[in-house]
């Protein structure tokens, strides 16, 4: 008689737990079930638990059923274990009278399962807030990283727009000293002037900023035809990068190369090599000119270089052993967004 009496109180006292419990063996017969759970079961399969390992399988099965729907949210927990004896596997629903219950199947210890059923209603509608949120800020955060875009392409356009103007300029007051010079027959006594000119002249197109400026022209050919004007033979080995942003900082990198090896070390011919590592592209420039270079100071040329490649998370080394050698790293994730914001 006090046996009963106490089962009785224990199903009294789980009766009353707002939740939904089941207790059951491994093989799946219930031990102990609370009203909740049988009434949730129910509303779900369509009986109340006869059998918890089967009920769990319906339950991971559930195809719908009218007013009632099986959740499966980008946001909520994954379950690829289906009706294995994994812990902690959960199945969100949402039943007819519009909340939300997660069901959740743990072993308790190697006889005993248990099954429990929660309401989530508030929690799940705030988390579908905070995913959307998230969703629309990030679509925010692209949308601004285009305008910046935009704007850092649009500058940089402008740049070239006064470079070019600048240099057709120059080249014109050039073109225009020589023909006087030769209709007046003094061209050897301005030889010199004129060399000059032509010189400054042509090293002004190292400094044009290299970006695609229109659509069928290439960050290679332009820079090889700046070479080929200072008289100076760039060859490449190794696999180029095919991001734009990565694809700039390289050929910065080597536009600057090239000035410093015509300009200081009167080489003929700039040698480009390109290895991938596992965080990103090795990159190391290196001239024929002299080689009895010992130390280089970093002017504006190349501080202004370091500078760009280090913003964008880049790094530069110059070595003088024997030759000297410009030495570039640049990560695979250049076009990803850094600490502080999107670049």
């Amino acid at each position: 008689m006090k046996k009963k009496t106490s089962a009785k109180i224990i199903k009294t006292a789980i009766d009353s737990y707002p939740g939904g419990i089941c207790f059951s063996a491994p093989d799946g017969r219930v031990i102990l079930a609370n009203k909740k759970m049988n009434e949730l079961v129910l509303e779900l399969t369509g009986h109340t638990i006869l059998n918890a390992k089967a009920a769990w399988d319906e339950l991971t099965n559930f195809a719908g059923k009218e007013k009632v729907k099986k959740l499966e949210q980008p946001w909520l927990p994954k379950d690829d274990n289906h009706g294995s004896e994994n812990t902690g596997m959960q199945i969100f629903f949402r039943i007819a009278d519009s909340s939300v219950w997660r069901f959740e199947r743990r072993m308790l210890d190697l006889h005993t399962v248990q099954l429990e059923a929660a309401e989530i209603t508030e929690l799940y509608r705030l988390s579908e807030e905070l995913y959307e949120n998230t969703i629309r800020l990030r679509r925010m955060q692209q949308r601004q990283k285009a305008l910046l875009d935009s704007i850092v392409e649009i500058n940089l356009n402008k740049e070239i727009l006064a470079a070019k103007m600048h240099i057709h300029d120059e080249l014109g007051r050039c073109l225009l000293a020589t023909a006087k010079a030769e209709a007046e027959d003094n061209l050897v006594e301005n030889a010199d002037a004129l060399r000059e000119s032509w010189s400054s002249t042509i090293r002004d197109f190292s400094n044009i900023p290299t970006v695609w400026t229109i659509p069928d022209s290439s960050l290679q050919s332009e820079l090889l035809r700046v070479a080929e004007l200072i008289g100076c033979k760039v060859t490449f080995s190794g696999k180029q990068p095919e991001s734009r942003k990565a694809l700039q900082l390289l050929y910065a990198a080597v536009r600057e190369a090239l000035t410093n090896a015509v300009r200081h070390a009167d080489a003929t011919e700039l040698m480009v090599s390109i290895e991938q590592n596992w965080e990103g592209y090795h990159i190391e420039i290196s001239g024929n000119g002299r080689t009895d270079v010992s130390e280089i100071t970093e002017g504006g040329g190349l501080g202004a270089l370091r500078q760009r490649l280090e913003q964008e998370g880049a790094s530069m080394e110059v070595s003088c052993c024997g030759s000297v050698v410009l030495i570039v790293d640049i990560p695979f994730d250049v076009d990803r967004p850094c600490k502080g914001g999107w670049k």
